[in-house]
């Protein structure tokens, strides 16, 4: 059955109606994928920032303990109050919940680095509480395995994020342990247990 004129136009004026709605379509869906992508680079960026700002307060944590495990070492207290000296210091430098946040927000090289930086730190708290001081051999020990797993742990942070990396000789030190550069070390005499 023919149509009829009345009816082609009819047709014809649903013609332009469609093709509005049709290009109205597109254009919200094209606007739409935008915002996604865009809200899914920012979601991306704050990851990003939210880790690295992790990785440095961690880094932070670690010095902090550090100093104040150095402290602990140098007062000369009993055994005892040096186990709960020692202890206090972790607690005090906010380490453990540092760790945390590296541990929830940084990639498996990141947390790997982190937690042998960790575990040496906990070395050196180690041969506090047992009676080492900072000039004797056990503590020098800890603390050159440290300043390696430290070191280790600061180039994996620079690498991950797009930084170049170095090496111990622009700190015009031999190796990252320290060791061999160390003024402690170098002169055993001050190591000799009398």
């Amino acid at each position: 059955m023919p149509l009829t004129p009345d009816v082609r136009l009819s047709y014809m004026d649903w013609l332009p109606l469609a093709s509005t709605a049709a290009g109205a379509v597109i254009a919200l869906s094209g606007t739409l994928l935008v915002d996604l992508r865009r809200e899914r680079d920012v979601r991306s960026r704050d990851r990003e920032v939210d880790s690295w700002r992790n990785s440095i307060d961690f880094a932070l944590a670690l010095d902090s303990a550090h100093s104040l495990l150095r402290d602990v070492a140098q007062t000369g207290a009993a055994a005892a109050d040096l186990h709960q000296a020692a202890g206090r210091a972790l607690v005090e430098a906010r380490l453990y919940q540092a760790r945390e946040r590296l541990l929830m927000s940084g990639t498996p090289d990141l947390v790997t680095a982190g937690e042998a930086a960790f575990r040496r730190l906990i070395g050196i708290r180690d041969v506090i509480r047992a009676g080492a001081t900072v000039p004797s051999n056990e503590y020098h020990d800890a603390y050159h395995r440290y300043a390696e797993a430290i070191w280790s742990f600061r180039m994996m942070v620079r690498r991950h994020f797009g930084h170049q990396t170095m090496r111990p000789q622009h700190f015009d030190l031999t190796n990252w342990s320290g060791r061999e550069d160390c003024d402690d070390c170098a002169t055993p005499q001050q190591h000799q247990v009398i």
